[in-house]
Formats: C-alpha cells, structure tokens, sequence
C-alpha cells in the first residue's frame, strides 16, 4: 500500500483529505473520531515530498489548512469580512508553515527524533495562540472534543493540550502501521487510541457532582446587537432585564445578564448618578436575595497632564480616556465590584503589538462586532463573592471562555461557580455560537466546576462538572433559566498545574531545532 502511494502522483494532493478530515471532525455537526486519521494524508505527503525531492510542497498544505479554517470559522464573516480575511489566510498560514518546518527538519533528524518533534512543534504552535497578541486558540486540537466529553474525562489533569497529544500520536501510530503493518505498531496504536478512551468512560461514569446546590437566574433577552442593542439607553436595557428577573428574584441567590448588557458607555467614576443604577438598587431593594452580574461597557477619561496609558483612546476633541468591557457585581449599594475583561480580542478591542505598530499607523483598530478603540484589561482575574459568601463566581467574560490556562486562575483564587457572559449575535446562526457554547464543556472538566452561561442571543446554559449540559435555552430566543449549580471547592491537577504539557513541549522543540540547524540532510528510504 505504502508503495502505491508513493508512485502515485494524486498523492500530491493527498493534504486536501486532511483538510478535509479536519472539518468533518470539528463539532458540533462532526464526527470527532475522525481527527485519528486527518493527519495521515499530511504525513504520506511528507514522505512522497521528501523521496522525490519534490518543491512547492508549501502551497498544497496551505490550501490544505486554508480549507479547515474556511469551513469551520467562516462564520467570522459577518461580524467582519475584513477580519475574516486576515483569521483565515493568517492562520492558515502559521499551520501550514508550522508542519512545513517540522518535514524540513525531519530530513535532518535521526528517526526518532523527528517523529518526537511533530507534537513537540504543533503543541508549541498552538501554545503560541494562547499568549500572544494574535491570540487565536479556537482551532487547538483538543477542541475537537467538546462536543464529546465523556471521551476526554482525563482533560482534568491534561487540559486540552493532552487532547493534541493524543491526536497526534495516535495518527502517527496509524500512519507506521499503514507503512509496515507489524504487530507491534498494531499493538501501540491500538493501546494509544482505546487507553485514554477507557480511563474517560470511567471517570464520567465514577465521577459525582461535589458542593452544595445554589440557586442561579439566567437571563437571555435576546437583543439583536447589529439593530437594536447600542441604540437602547441602558435605563431602556435594565427595565427590560428586570421584567425577566422579577418573577423569579425571590427564589434565587444569583441573576447573571449577558455581556454588555448595558451596551452605552458608563462613566465608571460616576456610575452612582446614572438612571439604570436608581431603577436597579429599587430592585435589589424590593428583592434583597439576589446579587447580580451583568456586563457593561465602561470608560472613564485620563488626565491629559498626566502619564497617558497605552491603552488610552484619543477622542476628536483631544481628550483620552479608557474602555472597558465588564463584569459589574451588585450587592447591596449603588458601587459595584468591577472585573474587565482581560483577553481581548484582537482588533476588535485591541491593536495587535501595539507598542511596536502604533508609532507608525497610529491606533488603528478593526471594526469586528461593535467595538471600536482598545480596551483596558484587568491586570488579573476576579472572583466575587456573593452577599451569603456561598457562591464564589469567576467572571469569564465571552473569548476568555476558550482559554483554559486563564480560566483554571479563577478557580486558584477561590472560584467555586464559572460563569460566562457573552454576546454571540455578531455571528448569527451560525457554527460560532454552538462552538463557542462547547469550548465552555471542556472548562468545566478541567476544573471539576459547574459553569453557567448567559449569552444575549444565546445559547445559555448550565453544564455540570463532567461537561454536561444540565439545560440550555436555543439560540434566538428571548427567556431566562433558574438552575442549580454546585460549588465545588476542590482544586483539579489541571487547575494547580496548567498547561504543563505545552511547557514540556515548548523545551522538547527548541531542543531538538537547535540540534537539527547544525545537521545535514539525512537520506530517506520508504
């Protein structure tokens, strides 16, 4: 079989397949097990490329990863075509040039060397998009999962990266077997692929829910964010709020609105004086129980003699001031407790290397979805707490969702409940939201926490400490959840440690790129 490949010149086109493979695993409407033979076509390829001295080997595989990012993040389209262009062809890029650079070096390895470089190198590459300022993680490997957790119980010692691990070795296993069909290849793909699987089925079915129940109110008004949303007052929003709130706020010991929920921006030194601040402390008044969350857009202006931020916006009148979008906490004043958000997205709340880019193109910013200027983060995560000290909530506020390394620091400082807010109508009906809502399943394996989700449009929900999804309200639909989540207190592997396997493999491959750049090229039979 493996000589049938190599003479056959379609083989060329073989990392098309992948590409494919790749889209027809991702959730939800994939099949996930299909990621255990996506990266096989990539590696035969590689071995026809290498044996035949074969150039313009870049092309193919960029087409390749430009077809899985089209098919599975198209929809970034309509929050913004141009931003949509640059995630694509980017992205797609820094794959394609990623497994170009290992079948470089994998001509100038030994063996055994160059098969641990691939997930050391891919590993590394997807760690980047967790740190940088092109942060882009939605196409990590070990998302793939998501829509699937009782097949990835063991995320909470791994994270996701265990996940990626996983794929690679396990198509890898397939690949050697396909090659040389030996037992000992059968036995180490096999071992590799159903091992994790049985460990997870066993955890899922072990596992019980920890902590005593509380009492959560989620809100989904339901505002459409291109025609309505930023055009409402936010005394209008919080009217609207509460009519969905009040049936219920006796009864409950949280109510969580979705990210800006009052959408017009607040002077966050002056909120005191503010109309939606009367109309909500009338509430808490009328309905002590209940604390809330609710997310705000906030800005408060700099002192222009002062030392000006690098996150400060200029106005056309000259003055500056900050943005912020926020979590506002209330208890039982008129002075909130604030968290802003701290992963921004980029260009849609900040300016991508920004300290090397503005002295020369000023603060130019892409319109992606409603938010123009750059953001100022919170320097760390916070965690509120609720007026009986019961609840302990982390705060997520919408992309911070898909990234767990940041997430798993909410629940080391005491987070007992994870809550998402976030507005997904920027993407319609399409698969954003539904895997936006799935990357929030393998959080809470990671951190054993129940997680409750207020999305605008939707799709709210709660999922339980083992990924499940407990109760969800459709997207597009205007409704509030009552739900009961747990507190658990206890800290997981995962939420003490992190993402200690893309530390290994960050080590493992500049150590052996390093050894490869002194080395020639070694001759390949198949």
């Amino acid at each position: 079989m493996c000589s049938l490949f190599m003479n056959n010149s379609l083989i060329r086109f073989l990392p098309l397949l992948s590409g494919l493979l790749f889209t027809l695993a991702w959730p939800e409407n994939g099949w996930a097990p299909l990621i255990f033979l996506a990266w096989i076509p990539l590696l035969f390829s590689s071995d026809y490329y290498m044996a035949h001295r074969k150039k313009k080997f870049f092309p193919i595989l960029y087409l390749s990863f430009f077809l899985f990012n089209l098919f599975t993040t198209y929809w970034i389209w309509y929050a913004t075509p141009v931003g949509a262009i640059v995630a694509l062809t980017a992205n797609s890029f820094l794959m394609a040039f990623t497994f170009w650079i290992w079948h470089k070096f994998r001509a100038k390895l030994p063996r055994k060397m160059a098969w641990a470089l691939l997930p050391a190198l891919w590993i590394s590459f997807e760690k980047l998009h967790y740190v940088w300022d092109l942060e882009w993680p939605w196409l990590t490997m070990g998302n793939v999962f998501a829509a699937s957790p009782e097949q990835v119980q063991w995320y909470e010692f791994t994270g996701v990266f265990g996940g990626t691990l996983w794929i690679l070795l396990v198509n890898m296993y397939v690949y050697f077997w396909i090659k040389n069909r030996s037992r000992f290849h059968t036995f180490r793909w096999v071992f590799t692929l159903f091992l994790p699987l049985i460990l997870s089925f066993f955890l899922y079915r072990s596992y019980r829910e920890k902590g005593e129940e509380a009492s959560v109110l989620l809100l989904q008004p339901n505002i459409d964010p291109w025609t309505e949303k930023f055009d409402r007052k936010n005394s209008e929003s919080i009217v609207d709020l509460i009519k969905l709130a009040e049936p219920y706020a006796d009864s409950v010991d949280l109510i969580i609105a979705p990210e800006t929920a009052l959408a017009r921006a607040i002077d966050k030194d002056d909120m005191g004086n503010e109309k939606f601040t009367a109309l909500l402390m009338q509430f808490k008044q009328k309905h002590p129980r209940a604390d809330w969350l609710i997310g705000a857009t906030l800005y408060n202006f700099v002192d222009k003699n002062g030392p000006i931020p690098s996150t400060a916006n200029q106005t056309r009148a000259g003055d500056w001031y900050q943005l912020y979008n926020s979590a506002l906490y209330y208890k039982s004043d008129n002075q909130p407790e604030m968290y802003h958000k701290k992963i921004l997205v980029p260009g849609a709340e900040k300016m991508p290397f920004h300290r090397f880019l503005s002295p020369l193109i000023g603060d130019i910013v892409l319109n992606l979805g409603g938010a123009t200027g750059t953001h100022t983060p919170s320097p760390q995560p916070v965690v509120f707490e609720n007026s009986n000290r019961r609840i302990k909530v982390a705060p997520i506020i919408c992309y911070e969702s898909v990234f767990g390394d940041y997430v798993r620091r909410y629940v080391q400082k005491g987070a007992n409940l994870l809550a998402v807010i976030t507005n997904d109508g920027w993407w319609k009906k399409t698969g954003g939201y539904r895997q936006h809502f799935h990357y929030a399943r393998l959080r809470s394996i990671e951190n054993r926490r129940d997680l409750v989700r207020s999305a605008n449009t939707g799709r709210s929900g709660h999922i339980n400490q083992r990924g499940d999804i407990m109760a969800s309200l459709a997207y597009d639909r205007r409704g509030v959840l009552v739900v009961k989540p747990r507190l658990n207190e206890e800290i997981t592997f995962y939420a003490r440690h992190g993402d200690f396997i893309a530390r290994v493999a960050v080590f493992v491959a500049l150590v052996l790129l390093i050894y490869g750049l002194g080395k020639k090229r070694i001759k390949l039979s198949f």
